[in-house]
């Protein structure tokens, strides 16, 4: 049901969140789980370069300003969030 789907995207968005601190990326969602919703969104110092090499992944993200925005939702796993993660590392100069 509802619940469980808002418990699973809120526990991605923490796995997301605790990742992109560790990259020492600028997340601009706010860190109160209450306080968001399944969008995480991080800055980029060139998100249109950032988004493209992304979607060459199939990692799809999309972009508002200086902004990347990450969509978690039911069908999204652990797995991919460690897999963002992991393309973001690969591409730490691009997150500001």
């Amino acid at each position: 049901g509802v619940p469980a789907i808002v418990a699973h995207v809120t526990d991605l968005a923490e796995t997301l969140i605790g990742g992109l601190d560790e990259l020492g990326a600028t997340v601009v969602t706010p860190s109160d789980p209450a306080r968001r919703g399944p969008l995480v969104c991080v800055r980029s110092t060139d998100v249109v370069r950032l988004c493209a090499e992304l979607g060459a992944e199939r990692i799809v993200t999309s972009h508002r300003d200086d902004v990347l925005r990450i969509a978690l939702h039911l069908y999204n796993t652990v797995e991919d969030v460690d897999r963002v993660v992991a393309a973001l590392a690969a591409r730490r100069h691009l997150l500001a």
